[in-house]
């Protein structure tokens, strides 16, 4: 069992054979990409976010569509536990966090820093509770003090690209025996449940996006740009609507296709509809098992940023 046990996930033991076999025919993520995309209706969207705004004095709770998608990830995931799986050493794990990943810039500038913002969520969030933790780490993460992720980076790019390659390589070594050290995890942006990017912020649509080979993750999302659609009602009226692009990037060996497909759905459903994303949700106990997740520390505690 030495081996077996990783800082970020609990080894799945009962796997159905042919699941378990999937790593050793698909051995990395390049070979297990599965490509989809969304349209999604943001119309009431837009208006839920524009009324809660409107009511909220405090900048730190103020909410955008990005909270929305966020959001609805977060409680889907809770939902379908199964996408919070990754293959490690060619075993499944269980993440024992609800993890998302997203790039903010610190100023809307071409040279800005980007920073990685990595967060763990509660599966009770509500959308309220999710707006305020990712305002707060955003907000520290752009201020002077960076953050952890970025002084590890600059750190290692001062080294000759010789040995920065064999420092890459040891590590993959160490991850693939469960050996990499848990800080080092806990930080690093590709060892998260969701990577979210949200190219609608700068005016463009949502690209089919590459999974990453360093880390673990194993499901990436792109959000595109808000556009009017128009069409005719059955009263023969043109009615315009806001829908939005997304697209995922899914490893395919994670879960089958049939539970894939009602989780993507059900993110969906939570985008368009984000009044039930304010409520706190009645995950069975059989799902917070299966989530089997770790407390989630406050952002000072976590040392993230």
């Amino acid at each position: 069992m030495a081996f077996k046990k990783r800082p970020d996930g609990t080894l799945i033991r009962n796997l159905h054979s042919f699941r378990g076999m999937l790593p050793f025919l698909m051995r990395n993520r390049t070979e297990s990409i599965i490509y989809f995309e969304q349209e999604i209706d943001v119309t009431e969207t837009l208006a839920y976010v524009k009324k809660h705004n409107k009511s909220m004095e405090d900048r730190s709770k103020k909410m955008t569509v990005f909270h929305v998608f966020l959001g609805a990830f977060v409680r889907s995931i809770a939902l379908r536990p199964q996408l919070n799986r990754f293959v490690s050493g060619y075993r499944y794990y269980q993440r024992n966090e609800l993890s998302v990943n997203f790039v903010a810039k610190k100023t809307l500038t071409d040279d800005a820093q980007e920073i990685n913002v990595k967060i763990a969520f509660d599966p009770k969030d509500t959308l309220e509770s999710i707006t305020a933790r990712v305002n707060q780490y955003v907000n520290k993460a752009k201020s002077d003090e960076g953050n952890v992720n970025s002084s590890e980076t600059d750190f290692l790019m001062k080294f000759p690209r010789s040995i920065l390659r064999m420092i890459m390589w040891g590590f993959r070594v160490l991850d693939y025996w469960n050996l990499a050290p848990a800080s080092m995890i806990r930080v690093d942006p590709m060892y998260t449940t969701l990577f979210l990017t949200n190219l609608g912020s700068v005016g463009i649509d949502a690209p089919y996006h590459h999974l990453f080979e360093w880390g673990n993750n194993g499901l990436f999302a792109a959000i595109g740009k808000i556009k009017k659609v128009y069409s005719m009602n059955s009263k023969g009226e043109v009615i315009g609507r806001d829908i939005v692009k997304l697209t995922y990037t899914l490893d395919d060996r994670l879960s089958e296709g049939i539970y894939c497909a009602r989780a993507i759905d059900m993110i969906k459903r939570f985008v368009e509809n984000p009044a039930e994303l304010s409520e706190v949700p009645d995950i069975p106990q059989h799902l917070l098992d299966e989530l089997n997740l770790k407390p989630i520390k406050s952002i000072k505690e976590d040392g993230y940023v």
